[in-house]
C-alpha cells in the first residue's frame, strides 16, 4: 500500500472523529407539543418550531427535508398549508431546505443574511447556501406584528453573517445555531469548526445574554428546547 493512500485513510479517518465528535453535541427534541401553541418538530439532526397565532401557523426555520418537515408538522396535527409566515433564522441547507414545502408562505431572514441568498458570500470556500428569489429582509430590533403576537429580531451574527434570533411576545426566544444548550441547562457559543466567525458568535451570545435570561423557553436548532427556572 502507497503512502498517499495510506495518508488519504489517515486524513479520512480524522474527518470521521471529528465529525462524530461535532454531532454527538447535537440533542434535538422529538416531534411534539410543548404548549398550548407552540411545537417543535425533528427533522433528523435539526429541530425547527411551530406557533399557531389564531389561523396563522408561524413557523421558525424549515429543517432539512420536505417530507420530514410535512411529516411532522401532520404528526402534530398541523396542515403544512397552514403556514403564513416562514423565519429563518439562518439560510444553512439544515434550517431552510424545506422552503418549497410552504409556497405561500411569507418569507423572512435578517438583511445581514442576504448576501448568503443571493450568491455573493459563499458558506465556506467555494460552497454556497442555496439561493432565495423571495424574501422580507428584517433589521436588528424590528418587529413584525402577526395577528396578536409580536415578533422581534436580534441580528446575532457568527455562526453565519447574518444570523438572527426571534424573541415572540417577550417569552420565547428562537436560536437558531446561536448558541448551544448542554445538559446541565448551559449556554454554550455553537460550534468553533461549523461558525464563520467563532469570535463574533461568542459576543452575540454575551450580547443576548439579558434577553436570555428573560425569556421562559429558549429553543435551539440543535439542542432542542429548555424552560427556564420560574423567576
Amino acid at each position: 500500500m502507497g503512502v498517499s493512500v495510506v495518508l488519504s485513510y489517515v486524513i479520512l479517518a480524522v474527518l470521521l472523529v471529528i465529525l462524530v465528535a461535532l454531532f454527538s453535541s447535537f440533542r434535538p427534541s422529538a416531534t411534539q407539543k410543548i404548549t398550548d401553541n407552540l411545537y417543535v418538530v425533528r427533522c433528523i439532526f435539526v429541530n425547527f418550531y411551530a406557533y399557531v397565532v389564531g389561523t396563522d401557523t408561524i413557523i421558525f426555520d424549515t429543517g432539512i427535508s420536505e417530507n420530514f418537515a410535512k411529516r411532522g408538522l401532520k404528526k402534530l396535527g398541523i396542515s403544512p398549508d397552514s403556514v403564513t409566515h416562514v423565519f429563518l433564522t439562518h439560510s444553512d441547507f439544515d434550517h431552510a431546505s424545506a422552503l418549497n414545502a410552504f409556497k405561500g408562505a411569507k418569507v423572512y431572514l435578517a438583511k445581514a443574511e442576504v448576501p448568503m441568498v443571493t450568491g455573493e458570500i459563499p458558506r465556506r470556500v467555494f460552497v454556497y447556501n442555496n439561493k432565495l428569489s423571495s424574501f422580507n429582509a428584517l433589521k436588528d430590533g424590528e418587529t413584525v406584528k402577526i395577528g396578536n403576537s409580536e415578533i422581534k429580531v436580534y441580528v446575532t451574527p457568527g455562526h453565519t453573517i447574518g444570523s438572527a434570533s426571534y424573541l415572540v411576545d417577550n417569552r420565547l426566544l428562537i436560536t437558531g445555531d446561536l448558541l448551544r444548550i448542554s445538559r446541565s441547562g448551559k449556554i454554550k457559543p455553537f460550534l468553533m469548526f461549523m461558525n464563520m466567525n467563532h469570535k463574533q458568535d461568542i459576543k452575540s451570545v454575551e450580547m443576548m445574554q439579558k434577553t436570555i435570561g428573560n425569556a421562559e423557553y429558549v429553543l435551539t436548532g440543535h439542542t432542542g428546547f429548555y424552560k427556564l427556572p420560574s423567576k
